[in-house]
């Protein structure tokens, strides 16, 4: 009976990380470029049962009942790299990524990569990110550089920005990434990438389908209540067996 406590308490834990991944993924709906995370579970140890009831003449033999889980825990959190929809704005300084490439953009010490290709143009004249690190090109002469803009005046063609005296790529990269928070990305190796496409005036929007988000939380919310109607019955059953069964009759 303990041991069911154990198992109940174990899926609510889990089913409440889960919950909270769940709420996360809906306060980034809208968020540009954002990629949704998954949690995986992991079973414990399962448990033999047997027992010796089986008996020939005078001799008990060992028969198989099953096997009794342990309860579950989580094992990974996993993000989803799935391509979002791109949603046109019209805006000269929205650039959607089409394909499995991100963005490189540096803070001043460490190169960070995103999805979220919503930038602005800061007071330096560099095309920054709306969290000021700066995006990172390759100038025309094959040299990883700032993209500077001068005067807020340029134009996009052919995948590349051109202004009034140099010309810079996107420098777009691939690897293994690993998530830091909603849409900054590391990664210890990285590929570069020529072949996403970049469109401007575009945003892409986050990877998230509301409906299948909304069926999964409420499935996370009722296997929640479950554990927790277990858990209260088995602690009613105990309170029983400790003052009732366990008191003296006189």
């Amino acid at each position: 009976m303990i041991r069911g406590l154990y198992i109940a308490s174990s899926g609510m834990i889990s089913r409440q990380i889960q919950q909270e991944n769940l709420t996360n993924n809906i306060a980034n709906i809208n968020t540009a470029g954002y990629k949704k995370d998954k949690i995986s579970f992991k079973s414990f140890n399962e448990v033999l049962i047997q027992n010796y009831d089986k008996k020939v003449g005078t001799k008990n033999f060992k028969q198989i009942l099953g096997t009794m889980p342990l309860g579950i825990g989580i094992d990974e959190t996993k993000t989803d790299f799935t391509q979002g929809l791109l949603e046109e704005t019209n805006r000269n300084l929205d650039f959607a990524i089409d394909g499995n490439a991100f963005f490189a953009v540096s803070d001043g010490e460490k190169e960070y990569y995103t999805r979220n290709g919503r930038f602005k143009i800061d007071k330096d004249g560099y095309l920054s990110t709306t969290d000021d690190k700066k995006i990172i090109g390759i100038d025309k002469n094959g040299n990883k550089s700032f993209i500077k803009i001068d005067k807020g005046i340029f134009e996009f063609n052919n995948n590349k920005i051109i202004t009034s005296d140099n010309e810079y790529k996107f420098y777009l990269v691939t690897g293994d990434m690993k998530k830091l928070n909603e849409n900054n990305y590391i990664c210890d190796n990285v590929n570069i990438d020529n072949r996403s496409n970049i469109y401007q005036g575009k945003i892409e929007k986050s990877n998230i389908d509301t409906i299948e988000l909304i069926t999964e939380l409420i499935t996370v919310v009722r296997n929640f209540e479950s554990n927790q109607k277990v858990i209260q019955s088995i602690d009613e059953t105990l309170g029983k067996t400790v003052n009732e069964i366990g008191s003296v009759n006189r």
